[in-house]
C-alpha cells in the first residue's frame, strides 16, 4: 500500500536556524536520536540506527534559497519505492518545519504511514527541543 504523509512541526527560531540544521544532510543525528553517525559522499547519506542497521539514502535536490531537499532510500529497508522532503518555511512567530513522504514498502500489506508517521512527530519534537534550547 502506497502512502503520501507528512508531519510539521513549528518552531520558535528564525527559518535560517532551523535551515543550518535541517538542511544540513549529516546534521539528522543531533536531531533524531534513532541515528548514531551520519557520512555523506558526494550525495549519498549513510546513517548508521541504534539498532546496528545501516540506512542509504541518496539526495535528489536541494535548495539552500527555498530550504528544502528532496532524498530517497536506496539501501537498509524494504521499500519498493521512497522519495522525502524537508522544508522550512518562516513564520510569524519562527519558522515551520515540514517532513513530507511517499512510501511503498515491499511488503504492499504494510501501511507505512502507519508506521512511519509518529516516529516522524517525535522527530520533529526533537528537532524542535534543539533548536529551542531545551534538549536534556
Amino acid at each position: 500500500m502506497g502512502a503520501d504523509f507528512g508531519a510539521e512541526i513549528d518552531v520558535a527560531v528564525p527559518a535560517a536556524e532551523a535551515w543550518a540544521l535541517v538542511g544540513d544532510p549529516c546534521g539528522v543525528p543531533q536531531w533524531y536520536p534513532l541515528y548514531l553517525t551520519c557520512t555523506l559522499e558526494g550525495n549519498v547519506r549513510t546513517l548508521a540506527r541504534a539498532d546496528g542497521a545501516l540506512l542509504v539514502e541518496e539526495i535528489l535536490s536541494r535548495d539552500d534559497a527555498a530550504m528544502t531537499y528532496t532524498y530517497a532510500v536506496t539501501g537498509g529497508l524494504p521499500l519498493a519505492e521512497h522519495e522525502a522532503s524537508f522544508t522550512v518555511v518562516p513564520t510569524d512567530t519562527g519558522c515551520r518545519v515540514a517532513w513530507q513522504t511517499h512510501a511503498v514498502h515491499e511488503d504492499p500489506s504494510i501501511d507505512m504511514e502507519e508506521r512511519l508517521v509518529d516516529r516522524q512527530r517525535e522527530a520533529l519534537e526533537g528537532l524542535r527541543d534543539v533548536l529551542e534550547g531545551r534538549a536534556s
